[in-house]
């Protein structure tokens, strides 16, 4: 076993079966362990409607980073990198593979990449003008274009269209003067896979999971568990895709249906975003799943991996190449 971990990534658009695909290899592999490496399972308490593996589909495979932060709490790739890093170091330095799944992109280009994303206290002033300027359509294109102006080369990994990151991406800005600060850790090797489906089979798993969410009363009950124990409703919005829908259906705003339809639909435009996001890394290599369970593909993904490891390398489960 190497010093520096080798790393296998699976990731990809929302709703692919990522996470199904990691438990297989996983157990497989027989010594690897997930790094969750999704901004909303991230969140403590909201396993529902952020998608979080549960005991039961992770089948006894250790993962790491699910609900570490409370819903509303700051949360940038630097404080995720600050847990995630000594994470991979502890699975590897134990003779395990870590295997880091999870579909938003930042975070694990900049564990990959060895980034020291730059630590920054929101200035409280000049984030509520920006937050209220961004409230607006035309706003949040001015705050983008000033984005882009500053760092041009920042901005294009930077989702524009949330206002949010775009607010935080200019507060990085103002008191560094780049999004992303001297890398001061070495970059990991890593055999980086994203996993996707057919435009048609994706609508229906993104169907599925929709009206699952909705239709069933889980996300909902969810929702209204997490108001009773005092989580503001911009909190919950925040925490992801299907919240707002939830909290359409409790404040009778709208019907369910109505409410799956508008989840599908979001969530088609952010996995579009996705893949727009991971297909500018040419180290990326796609598979396609079909309709049937994803861990039919396991062992593709080991032999990608054993094919990009070290010639010599021991991989965990005594393993070569």
């Amino acid at each position: 076993m190497t010093a520096v971990p080798h790393l296998l990534v699976i990731t990809g658009p929302t709703a692919t079966g990522k996470t199904p695909l990691a438990v297989a290899v996983a157990e497989r592999l027989g010594a690897a362990e997930l790094v969750n490496a999704d901004s909303r399972q991230v969140i403590r308490g909201l396993s529902v409607g952020t998608c979080a593996p549960s005991a039961g589909e992770l089948r006894g495979v250790r993962c790491h980073l699910v609900g570490v932060r409370d819903p509303g709490e700051p949360f940038a790739v630097a404080a995720w990198l600050r847990l995630a890093r000594p994470a991979v170091e502890d699975i590897h330095g134990r003779g395990a593979l870590p295997l880091v799944v999870g579909g938003t992109g930042f975070y694990i280009g900049a564990l990959v990449d060895g980034l020291d994303l730059a630590e920054v206290e929101p200035d409280p002033v000049t984030r509520e003008w920006r937050f209220a300027l961004a409230e607006r359509p035309e706003g949040l294109a001015e705050l983008a274009a000033e984005l882009g102006r500053r760092d041009p080369e920042g901005a294009a990994g930077v989702d524009l269209r949330n206002p949010r990151r775009v607010v935080r991406a200019l507060e990085i800005l103002d008191a560094h003067g780049t999004l992303a600060a001297r890398g001061r850790s070495a970059p990991l090797p890593a055999t980086q896979l994203a996993l996707d489906a057919a435009p048609e089979l994706h609508r229906r798993l993104v169907e599925e999971r929709s009206r699952r969410l909705l239709g069933d009363g889980a996300l909902l009950a969810e929702v209204e568990a997490a108001l009773g124990r005092g989580v503001g409703r911009a909190a919950l919005d925040a925490a992801g895709i299907g919240y707002r829908e939830a909290l359409a259906v409790r404040d009778g705003l709208c019907g369910v249906d109505d409410a799956v339809d508008r989840l599908v639909r979001r969530t088609l435009r952010y996995a579009k975003a996705q893949r727009t996001w991971f297909r500018r890394d040419p180290r990326i290599r796609w598979m396609e799943r079909d309709a049937r369970p994803v861990d039919r593909l396991a062992g593709e993904v080991i032999d990608a991996l054993h094919q990009d490891a070290r010639s010599g390398e021991r991989l965990p489960g005594g393993r070569r190449p």
